[in-house]
């Protein structure tokens, strides 16, 4: 039995990390953090609303939550998040960041782990009867201590040439101005940190003895520290004067100089960052390989590790039959190895799960009748007028979500079926669409709606309202005069551009991203609009953690042999190199068909994200794209389902019906929203505000010839 589960895990691996020979992966492919968040009922259903984690004097800035008639709280808290736990993360995924970086620089073949619990190795329920023929951490030697059973790694690599490397990471040091710490508090905390950090690395070089010691006894593990807010000094002032923990440092890190312990450690001086922890430079990599050399290379090769060894411990500690976790909102846990994964589960936190700012949900609970939303993309306008609508709705009242022109098509027939449940009554819910740029829909659309006042009321929702520029209102003159005659006009409107916002109104400038990860927020926030001609305002601190950094931008080039026309658009072999990408991410391979997949255990076990699906891809472009376009035909030939929207299949792309990708102009999805976008970059005109925002997770650029990495990076 143990044979054959070893041999399919074997297989499991090499078809999961194709590249397993070549290349570097890490496990989670991106890091997650974990978000304080707290359930709130908003509208008939529970949304979740960010909040401050607890701080040192254990209090949390949570939100209200409507009691029940018990006078208990009618929705279950989610777990509490600490402010060392959002420390925690921060300093691991800086470590992480900037440990991927190097390994991609210096072509490293290996396999990275955060965060493994040790009962995670080889724990998977279904594959009990094989692996409890091999160590486990459940059956360390008598000699070690039994509550060493208990534990994780900070980061394990398990490396083609140098055997295994385990790191213990430590956050101290970054709140000492926050606390108006002394240097004597200073030093006696980071010597209680570092003599924990000695003793969890110690539980971690025991328990990898033990599990590879039926294959690789003898094995070399290299052992390190990183402490992404200490200095070299910071932390060598600290233990200076403490003989016993000098020693421990020692005998970690192998060496009999003390002077050596600053050398073999990562410190702050070779990360990036903490305020950009994602801007790894060219010092940083040299930094990282200096370390790199001293630390792990500089011993050479284990003769041990051969390419039959590597592959086993990877099927052992990355295969089927260990669990990889990461934070989640709500049972079950979610197990994530592969990046199509890691895409999936981004999405879902980013798009699929209503979360608001406190704020928010108080202006929904205590905004005006007539309220303009503002703000770049991805700021939460469309929620908020999601959820007033269903205000509205639920209180009786008949609301009409009106599309002002082809630009607001989709996303008002979204809004509209979003809206539209079993407890919507019929006449009670209306899409009108209209084309504001001519003055008969204007008549039309004001004679529509003050026929539909009732009883001196009117409910409007209007998304993408108006257009751009600062010469085109955002509602004709005669709107405004006339619809503002009703007595009790209820209208919500929302748009990016503020500078044509009409007079009169309460405006409410929403700033903090919301809907989609870091990764895509820092390719919008160089669009001209923002930064040059600042029609659109620029983007503010969140104030909370984001859920992940999101999946690295994958950036193709319209170069080289085989490409040809004057951009991506017009170019098969773009194409072709847009759909191989799009088939790496396992798109439209059932779950249970997927290698990647787990087996779901039921009753609180751990469970996979949903697959990716055709219907999450968008391939956009700056002007409606052809059918027999270059891009579409390469498509096509490397097996995508693509279509090319157009008027008729608006109500099927904003609600995702068919299994598809679509290609289209930005203009026609602008509100839209999908896992995977491909935008298709053009040398005269900027696609970032409208295109690159519609992504909540995996951001796909195409660049024209001639663009350079330097010019297109940030």
């Amino acid at each position: 039995m143990t044979a054959e589960a070893q041999a399919f895990w074997l297989q499991w691996v090499e078809d999961a990390f194709p590249e397993l020979d070549s290349r570097a992966y890490f496990l989670p492919p991106v890091y997650f953090n974990r978000v304080p968040m707290t359930r709130h009922p908003t509208a008939g259903q529970n949304i979740f609303v960010f909040q401050s984690a607890i701080g040192q004097a254990g209090q949390i800035n949570r939100h209200k939550v409507n009691p029940s008639a018990s006078g208990r709280p009618s929705i279950p808290q989610l777990p509490l998040i600490h402010d060392s736990d959002i420390r925690d993360d921060a300093a691991m995924q800086r470590v992480l960041v900037c440990v991927q970086k190097m390994a991609e620089q210096n072509g490293e073949v290996l396999v990275g782990m955060t965060q493994l619990q040790f009962g995670q190795y080889l724990g998977e329920p279904c594959y009990a009867a094989a692996a409890a023929q091999l160590p486990l951490p459940a059956n360390l030697p008598p000699a070690l201590p039994r509550n060493w059973k208990r534990g994780d790694f900070d980061v394990l690599l398990i490396h083609r040439q140098y055997g295994l490397v385990v790191c213990e990471v430590k956050a101290c040091g970054d709140n000492v101005k926050a606390l108006n710490m002394s240097q004597e508090v200073t030093n006696e905390t980071i010597r209680k940190k570092v003599k924990q950090a000695v003793t969890q690395l110690d539980k971690a070089e025991a328990m990898l003895s033990h599990l590879v010691s039926d294959i690789a006894s003898g094995l070399r593990i290299t052992r390190t520290f990183a402490f992404p807010n200490l200095t070299a000094h910071q932390l060598q002032q600290a233990v200076s004067g403490d003989t016993h923990l000098t020693q421990a440092l020692c005998r970690c890190l192998g060496t009999a100089d003390p002077a050596d312990i600053t050398d073999l450690c990562l410190f702050s001086d070779h990360l990036s960052d903490s305020k950009t922890p994602w801007d790894v430079s060219s010092h940083v990599l040299m930094e990282l390989g200096n370390w790199w050399q001293r630390r792990v290379a500089g011993d050479g090769a284990d003769i041990l590790m051969t390419s039959a060894l590597y592959r086993t411990l990877v099927a052992r500690f990355c295969g089927p039959a260990t669990s990889v976790t990461v934070p989640c909102t709500s049972p079950p846990r979610l197990s994530l190895k592969t990046l199509h994964q890691a895409v999936s589960l981004t999405g879902e936190c980013y798009s699929t799960l209503i979360t608001l700012f406190p704020e928010q949900v108080d202006l929904l609970n205590t905004g005006p009748p007539r309220l303009f939303l503002s703000g770049p993309p991805g700021t939460g306008k469309s929620v908020l007028l999601l959820l007033k609508g269903r205000q509205w709705l639920r209180c009786g009242h008949v609301v009409m979500i009106v599309s002002t022109g082809r630009w607001s098509r989709a996303v008002c027939c979204m809004l509209y079926h979003l809206l539209k449940t079993e407890e919507v009554t019929p006449g009670q819910l209306w899409l009108l669409q209209y084309d504001f740029t001519r003055e008969d829909d204007v008549l039309q659309a004001v004679s529509d709606l003050l026929q539909a006042v009732k009883e001196g009321s009117l409910y409007i929702i209007a998304d993408e309202a108006g257009y751009k520029g600062s010469s085109e209102k955002v509602f004709p003159a005669v709107f405004e005069a006339k619809l503002g005659q009703v007595p009790r006009l209820h209208l919500w409107a929302a748009n990016c551009y503020h500078k044509n916002i009409p007079p009169g109104w309460q405006v409410e400038y929403l700033t903090r991203p919301l809907r989609f990860p870091p990764a895509v927020v820092r390719e919008v926030e160089q669009d001209n609009e923002i930064t040059g001609d600042r029609t659109v305002h620029e983007y503010s601190e969140r104030g909370v953690p984001d859920h992940t950094d999101g999946p690295p931008v994958k950036r193709l080039y319209h170069e080289g042999d085989g490409h040809s026309g004057e951009s991506p658009n017009e170019c098969v072999a773009c194409g072709r190199e847009v759909g191989s990408f799009l088939h790496s991410l396992c798109i439209g391979v059932p779950v249970k068909a997927q290698t990647s997949s787990t087996t779901v255990i039921p009753n609180g076990g751990d469970a996979t994200p949903p697959g990716l699906q055709w219907r999450d891809v968008l391939v956009l472009s700056l002007d409606d794209p052809s059918a027999y376009s270059g891009m579409v035909t390469g498509l096509i030939s490397a097996g995508i389902p693509v279509q090319v929207m157009t008027d008729d299949d608006t109500e099927d792309v904003a609600m995702a019906r068919s299994d598809v990708v679509w290609a289209a102009g930005g203009d026609r999805v602008r509100g839209l929203e999908r896992k995977v976008v491909v935008c298709l970059q053009t040398g005269g005109g900027s696609v970032r505000l409208l295109n690159m925002s519609r992504c909540t997770s995996q951001l796909v650029i195409v660049f024209p010839n001639g663009t350079s990495s330097a010019v297109c990076t940030r």
